[in-house]
C-alpha cells in the first residue's frame, strides 16, 4: 500500500507491503544500487547495464525482481533498436514490510473520519493560522503557532502533507480548498470570515453552540462547516477561548476523530493532569 514515512525528521512517500517479494526484492544489493540510480534519474535497462557494466539480459532479470514487486515503474515507453523500451523509476522514495499477521492501529478509520481533508493517505487541505503581526480590524497578534506544529504533526502522522502546508491567514488569497482554520475569529481573518457556518462557533468572547453558551477559558471545539466558495470542500475550525481552549481543540483532534466525523463537531474542557501548566487532558462536554 501506498504511505509515507518519516525518518531524521523528514517525510518520505513510501510502499510498505505484506508480500514477502518485497523483502525478496531488496535483498540483493545490486537491486538497491539500481533503485538508488534511478531515484537520482529515470533511466531505461539499457543505460542501467552501461551505468553498472553488465550486460542487459541479466539487468532485466533484476529489473523483473523489482517490478514483481512493486518497486519500479514505468514512466514512458519508446521505440528504441527495433524494439520498445520502458523508461523506469522508483515507485516510492522508502520502502517497507510489514509481518501479515500484525495488528495494526485504525488509520484508516482515522483517515476516513477526516474526510476530505485526507484522501488516498494525502492530506488535502492548507492548515490556516493567524498572523503573528497586529492585522485585521481587532490589530490581533495571534500567539498558537506552536499549537499549528501539533495539528501539522497530527496530519503528518495520518497522510502525507503537501507542502507548503501551513499558512499565515494574511498570506491566502485563493480559499477554494479545504481549509483548516486555527484559532478564532480574532486572530484569525478567515474563522472571521466563516465563523457563522459552523455549528459551534463564536458569539463575541464566548464559544456558542445549540445547547450552551460557553465562557471558561479551558474550553476548545473542532467544528465542520460546508465550504460556501467549493462545493466538494468542507471547512473545519480548531478554535478555543485562549490558546490553552486551542491547545485542548487540538488535542481533541487525536482523542476523538469519530466523534468529529459523527456530529460534525465536538466541544471539550481542557485539564492539567500533571500541573506543569499546559493542556495534557481533555473531556468531552458536547
Amino acid at each position: 500500500m501506498n504511505d509515507a514515512v518519516v525518518m531524521k525528521d523528514r517525510l518520505y512517500p513510501a510502499l510498505v507491503s505484506s508480500e514477502p517479494l518485497v523483502l525478496e526484492a531488496v535483498a540483493h544489493p545490486l537491486r538497491i544500487n539500481i533503485l538508488k540510480a534511478l531515484h537520482r534519474k529515470p533511466m531505461y535497462p539499457i543505460e542501467i547495464a552501461k551505468q553498472f557494466n553488465m550486460i542487459e539480459q541479466k539487468i532485466y532479470y533484476h529489473i523483473k525482481k523489482l517490478k514483481r514487486a512493486g518497486l519500479v515503474r514505468e514512466v514512458e515507453e519508446k521505440q528504441m533498436r527495433g524494439g520498445r523500451a520502458k523508461l523506469l523509476a522508483p515507485s516510492a522514495l522508502a520502502f517497507g514490510f510489514v509481518m501479515e499477521c500484525a495488528q495494526g492501529g485504525d488509520l484508516l478509520e482515522t483517515r476516513q473520519s477526516f474526510d476530505p481533508f485526507v484522501k488516498g493517505g494525502l492530506v488535502d487541505a492548507r492548515l490556516v493560522v493567524g498572523s503573528p503581526d497586529p492585522h485585521g480590524p481587532h490589530r490581533a497578534r495571534a500567539r498558537d503557532g506552536h499549537i499549528a506544529a501539533e495539528v501539522a504533526g497530527f496530519f503528518a502522522g495520518i497522510g502525507t502533507l503537501k507542502w507548503p502546508f501551513v499558512f499565515e491567514d494574511t498570506e491566502i488569497r485563493d480559499v477554494k480548498d479545504n481549509l483548516i482554520l486555527l484559532g478564532g475569529p480574532v486572530v484569525n481573518l478567515w474563522s472571521a470570515k466563516y465563523n457563522s457556518l459552523f455549528p459551534v462557533r463564536f458569539n463575541g468572547k464566548s464559544i456558542h453552540s445549540a445547547k450552551k453558551e460557553h465562557t471558561e477559558d479551558w474550553v476548545g471545539f473542532v467544528a465542520v462547516a460546508d465550504h460556501p466558495e467549493a462545493p466538494e470542500r468542507k471547512l473545519m475550525m480548531v478554535a478555543g477561548r485562549s490558546r490553552a481552549g486551542t491547545r485542548a481543540a487540538a488535542l481533541a483532534l487525536k482523542k476523538f476523530p469519530d466523534r468529529i466525523h459523527k456530529n460534525g463537531y465536538i466541544v471539550v474542557q481542557g485539564f492539567d493532569e500533571d500541573g506543569d501548566g499546559i493542556v495534557d487532558s481533555v473531556e468531552v462536554i458536547e
